[in-house]
């Protein structure tokens, strides 16, 4: 085995995520591809409705470029908060009442099984 490409210890190798970290990660996910779908169906539709502006487009990217592209940081910031509250919201909506329930069926104490006594061992 080459040098540069040796297995990894044990200890990196355990996946530490739970439940809430995996539903956290998609909905962060899923609020950022809508996010994204909003904001190109709000892009086409500026498109079409601003045509007469085409051949003045050097002119309004050099006088408003960095004002336009602060307009749409704030606009996909706020969307991507509504987005991701809307989100938290209402799909998470008895997430603590499901895990509190899973916790309970985790921790629960069983009771330990004797061991088996082979009758030889006591002749």
């Amino acid at each position: 085995m080459l040098p540069a490409f040796r297995p990894l210890p044990e200890t990196h190798k355990v996946s530490r995520k739970t439940l809430k970290d995996t539903v956290e990660f998609t909905m962060i996910a899923n609020s950022l591809l809508f996010t994204i779908a909003i904001l190109l169906v709000y892009g086409f539709w500026l498109l079409d409705q601003l045509k007469f502006m085409a051949r003045y487009k050097a002119v309004l990217y050099h006088a408003y470029g960095t004002t336009i592209l602060i307009f749409l940081a704030v606009l996909f910031i706020n969307l991507f908060g509504a987005a991701l509250a809307i989100s938290r919201r209402f799909f998470l909506k008895n997430t603590g009442r499901k895990l509190s329930h899973l916790d309970k069926q985790f921790n629960v104490s069983h009771a330990d099984m004797p061991v088996p006594v082979n009758e030889e061992d006591f002749n």
